[in-house]
């Protein structure tokens, strides 16, 4: 019997207008996938932020392509995804919803984990961080209560209060703190004066410029320690060994390198490079979350706290437990749909 692939537009809601160097959204676009094999179904994500070039309405045209194509069986579909004609740039989050939906039904089907699947093995202790965007001061230890205890706190910086912002943190949370920039900021000086604003309780700082800056960059690898990792300028394994003068880090993503057995292939090259590995996410929910969380093992910093700031999860999957990611003791990804989805078959 062929493949059924279906699809379910969705708009996660965040509990809070969620701030960066971006600006303010509310929510992020999303289409999950069901794909149905022999009576089993598996599901996958594509979360789309507005500032990504992949767009809801060119995913759909990607799943209607790929079902002119008729994929048979998983391992048909999962030879498409290697089709670089049919999954090339600005495709990567189509492809990782594809890819993540075919794992999850494989291991339902044949009653394994994602891990056992992809055969990942277990090497670092990672640090887990959850994210306050930017907030006004005084709302600052209300929106601290809200979120659960984790290894560390990621603040979103880059604003005219981002220096005031981290000392006030450090006053009422006792955690170490990594900070993220978005490429908001503009100058050396700036980012090493918020990096010291951070003192001892630093872990890292993401992105600080934008990507096509690398005179800042490779200034500020040249004149500090902390550890720098690299989101928007690495987007897959090809660019990891062109980021060495300008990163030491690296933050990897399903949606920008398009699914958990590239994001595994991503984190072993960067081992090898030498560059630390953060897990990221762009505000997924639980599924796509729980699926890049069978990545831990292999990361020094896990930043997945998506199913922590949406107000509207349709799914539900991994906890944590004072800082320690708990994943579900279940087959495939691991995530178990919770909300009615409106799913329609994909049509060629």
């Amino acid at each position: 019997m062929s493949l059924r692939i279906s699809y379910a537009p969705y708009r996660l809601l965040f509990k809070h207008p969620f701030e960066t160097s971006h600006g303010v959204r509310d929510g992020t676009d999303s289409m999950f996938i069901r794909i149905e094999e022999n009576g089993v179904a598996g599901y996958g994500e594509v979360t789309l932020p507005p500032y990504l070039e992949e767009k809801p309405d060119a995913v759909l045209q990607r799943l209607r392509a790929v079902a002119v194509r008729a994929p048979g069986s998983i391992a048909e579909l999962l030879h498409l995804l290697d089709d670089h004609q049919l999954f090339g740039h600005g495709s990567m989050g189509c492809r990782n919803g594809l890819f993540l939906a075919a794992l999850d039904t494989l291991g339902k089907a044949s009653h394994r984990t994602a891990v056992q699947i992809l055969n990942i093995c277990e090497l670092k202790s990672s640090v887990t961080l959850v994210t306050l965007g930017i907030t006004p001061l005084e709302h600052l230890q209300d929106k601290l209560r809200e979120l659960p205890q984790s290894g560390g706190l990621k603040l979103k910086v880059g604003h005219a209060g981002s220096k005031a912002m981290i000392l006030a943190v450090k006053q009422l949370d006792a955690r170490p703190i990594f900070l993220d920039a978005n490429q908001g900021l503009s100058s050396v000086e700036q980012t090493m004066d918020l990096l010291e604003s951070a003192g001892s309780r630093l872990l890292g700082m993401e992105q600080p410029f934008p990507v096509n800056d690398i005179l800042n960059q490779t200034e500020l690898q040249g004149k500090i320690k902390a550890c720098v990792y690299g989101d928007e300028s690495i987007q897959g394994e090809f660019e990891l060994e062109h980021s060495l003068k300008l990163f030491n880090g690296v933050n990897i993503k399903l949606i920008k390198c398009g699914g958990l057995d590239r994001a595994k292939a991503m984190a072993l090259r960067a081992g090898e490079l030498g560059l630390k590995v953060m897990l990221g996410s762009m505000s997924e929910s639980s599924l796509g979350c729980t699926a890049m969380a069978h990545l831990a093992g292999q990361a020094d910093i896990v930043d997945l706290d998506g199913p922590w700031l949406i107000k509207n999860d349709p799914f539900e999957g991994m906890d944590m437990r004072n800082g320690k990611l708990i994943m579900p003791d279940k087959p495939g990804i691991g995530a178990v749909l919770k909300a009615e989805l409106d799913f329609s078959p994909i049509c060629a």
